[in-house]
């Protein structure tokens, strides 16, 4: 996992304006008949977030500022709520063995889409609240699981061979900032000497990839 990660979440009041840009990273060659093939570079997709949209008030900026500085800019990840997309639901969640992890012992993934074409989003931040389900027989339960809020493996208690499993909650992004500086501008004054309204140009926020403790993404 990331050594440099502080559990300082960015303003979630602020974090409802964010513009969300989820995306992948593909190489095209054309050939000279107009042809193309793609390459995909990444296994797993990445996000950004554009928070400047939301910061309109001298308020509004120290929130934000204070939060940008308690990180020093880019040096450190912490908790982000992607408005869009913070939440699992247990038809999208279920839980994986990477192979190399006792019995009952799992890590958290959202899945989008299905069959082979399906994503398998792994979650390393999960929220308290997680709840776990075991199918045995048909038969679906919840179950007694615990989860790591650090990594997202979960240990279940009283696994037997053939039980499967999914999940419901809420995740967050872990991330760091775009950049390490800040650019703002006080604009205008609301009317009678009131509080300064501020413009922020661009102010992004940038997924950052955590591995677990056996080096898996």
């Amino acid at each position: 996992m990331a050594t440099d990660f502080v559990d300082l979440e960015y303003p979630r009041r602020l974090a409802l304006g964010a513009v969300s840009e989820p995306g992948w990273s593909t190489s095209l060659a054309e050939t000279f008949g107009g042809y193309e093939s793609a390459n995909q570079n990444w296994a797993n997709a990445k996000h950004r977030y554009d928070v400047s949209l939301a910061i309109r008030t001298e308020t509004d900026y120290r929130l934000a500022l204070t939060h940008f500085h308690s990180v020093r800019g880019r040096a450190k990840v912490f908790p982000f709520t992607d408005p869009l997309d913070y939440k699992c639901q247990a038809s999208e969640g279920i839980l994986i063995d990477n192979g190399d992890s006792p019995a009952g012992d799992y890590q958290l993934v959202k899945v989008y889409g299905s069959g082979a074409d399906a994503w398998q989003r792994w979650i390393t931040r999960p929220k308290a609240g997680v709840v776990v389900y075991r199918t045995r027989a048909g038969v679906v339960s919840v179950a007694t699981a615990s989860v790591s809020l650090t990594t997202g493996r979960v240990t279940v208690s009283g696994h037997v061979g053939g039980d499967t499993y999914t999940w419901s909650g809420q995740f967050f992004v872990p991330c760091r900032y775009g950049s390490d500086k800040f650019p703002a501008a006080a604009v205008d004054r609301k009317p009678e000497g009131g509080e300064l309204l501020v413009r922020v140009e661009s102010l992004e926020i940038v997924e950052a990839r955590e591995r677990n403790a056996d080096g898996d993404i």
